[in-house]
């Protein structure tokens, strides 16, 4: 299918700014593991090398580029065991389905980077599958009015981040990079912590 690929970098101080802040706060006294899952052009994490010291970095997205794997990001985070520390989920469209696929399988501390780009058609955008079903309205998918959609976009997004809850792993902390300029894309940082049980 003839599908194409967009990538956001209308905002790329915005999204380097966010990282940076996780990085120092997080990353400062130990090796970060980057799995870079629409590395698109590879502006973000071309400059973030300069400044940060990676112990590793694996880049993949859907679109080809020469020594790149094409490939569906979202089916390496629904596998168990992988060793990275920082993802970064920087769709164009939402990041709902690898965040799902990613949960079950985070087994250590995590730092994931999220961009949220609502799909426009005009002044209206659509809610993703899995937005809606942490709303329970998934099987209103086809026949709830468009202009629903934007309206629950933000409900849509704390519930669907609390879904980490259910997988027993902590919102430590959650950041939004604020942009004025990109009305149609939200950019958020979000630190993931495995809930340790029988420490109540």
């Amino acid at each position: 299918m003839g599908k194409t690929v967009k990538t956001d970098n209308t905002n790329l101080a915005a999204k380097l700014d966010l990282r940076r802040h996780f990085l120092r706060k997080y990353h400062g006294d130990g090796p970060i593991h980057v799995l870079d899952c629409c590395q698109g052009e590879g502006l973000i994490w071309s400059r973030l090398r300069q400044e940060f010291e990676l112990a590793s970095y694996w880049a993949v997205d859907l679109k080809p580029k020469k020594g790149r794997l094409k490939l569906d990001s979202s089916r390496i985070l629904a596998q168990p065991g992988w060793p990275q520390n920082v993802i970064d989920i920087d769709t164009y469209g939402s990041p709902w389905k690898h965040w799902e696929a990613m949960l079950p399988n985070v087994s250590q501390t995590t730092t994931v980077f999220l961009t949220i780009g609502q799909r426009v058609t005009g002044t209206v955008g659509r809610l993703s599958a899995e937005a809606l079903a942490a709303l329970g309205l998934r099987r209103l998918a086809r026949i709830l009015p468009t202009a629903f959609h934007v309206k629950l976009t933000s409900h849509a997004t704390r519930h669907i981040l609390c879904r980490a809850n259910q997988e027993n792993l902590a919102l430590a902390e959650v950041q939004e990079a604020i942009c004025q300029q990109v009305r149609n894309a939200r950019y958020l940082g979000v630190r993931l912590k495995p809930i340790v049980q029988g420490n109540a």
